[in-house]
């Protein structure tokens, strides 16, 4: 591959992970699934996920949450003209028990600070992510009850 690839590659996985909290943050759920391999893994709250199906399953247990998740620090590393993975911070801001006709709640402090490993793979030109992990980094215990203990 020459630059030129590489910086394409990079450019569109870049694209995918900001497209997944755009997604998880606008509660556009059947995107965010559809953004995952056929056969994809998400980690989410220390439990695989596997599939677009389960994961917008999952989705249902944040109905009532309002979330903006500030990602930094991409990192992009290309492996293979069909593979790639990414490294990204996410400054996490959480409302639970909000409803839009509340309208914006108070800003609160951030409920943590977490790392996610993600696996790219690109299916018929499109890339899509194989699998998802994340760590809390930083965590408001006081605020949460389910986070990996890594």
């Amino acid at each position: 591959m020459d630059a030129d690839e590489i910086r394409k590659i990079e450019w569109d996985c870049s694209r995918l992970v900001n497209e997944f909290y755009c997604a998880l943050d606008e509660k556009r759920y059947p995107d965010l699934a559809n953004l995952f391999a056929p056969d994809g893994i998400w980690n989410r709250l220390g439990v695989d996920l596997k599939g677009p199906e389960k994961i917008l399953d999952s989705m249902d247990t944040r109905s009532d949450w309002l979330t903006a998740h500030l990602v930094t620090n991409t990192r992009v590393r290309v492996i293979s003209q069909d593979r790639a993975e990414t490294t990204q911070y996410i400054t996490l801001y959480r409302h639970e028990g909000w409803a839009p006709e509340q309208g914006p709640p108070a800003v609160v402090l951030p409920l943590g600070v977490l790392k996610h490993w993600d696996s790219h793979v690109r299916i018929g030109g499109a890339w899509k992510i194989a699998k998802k992990v994340s760590q809390a980094i930083m965590i408001d215990r006081s605020r949460v009850s389910k986070y990996d203990k890594k």
